[in-house]
């Protein structure tokens, strides 16, 4: 990430400062709100130490995510309230979790405990 920064700062350096006149889109303003978030945020993108801890660097599961909870929710002839819809979208994010959190909450519920 350091690297990405001096290239950047390097070249916003060689364009000089924004001017009052330039745009948004002016090379001069663009390189220099580069610089700036990528110095800000540094710390959110060392994706090295997230992929050896096996974190997803991209939206794809997020996006994937979202995707089977609008299926099971927006499905054909499927109408919800606005309590049934949050109910039904919590029990399927204990369920994708798959980390013993179905069990779990299963366990927990009287009627559950007393069938069992």
């Amino acid at each position: 990430m350091a690297a990405v920064i001096a290239i950047l700062a390097g070249h916003a350096e060689h364009a000089g400062p924004p001017q009052e006149s330039d745009g948004p889109d002016h090379p001069r303003r663009v390189l220099a709100d580069n610089v700036g978030y990528f110095q800000g945020h540094r710390h959110h993108m060392d994706y090295p130490k997230y992929r050896a801890k096996g974190w997803p660097i991209g939206s794809g599961v997020t996006e994937s995510a979202v995707k089977l909870f609008n299926k099971r929710v927006k499905g054909t002839e499927q109408f919800w309230s606005v309590p049934g819809a949050e109910s039904i979208l919590s029990l399927r994010a204990l369920w994708l979790s798959q980390d013993g959190r179905w069990d779990r909450y299963w366990q927990s519920r009287p009627a559950h405990i007393r069938a069992a």
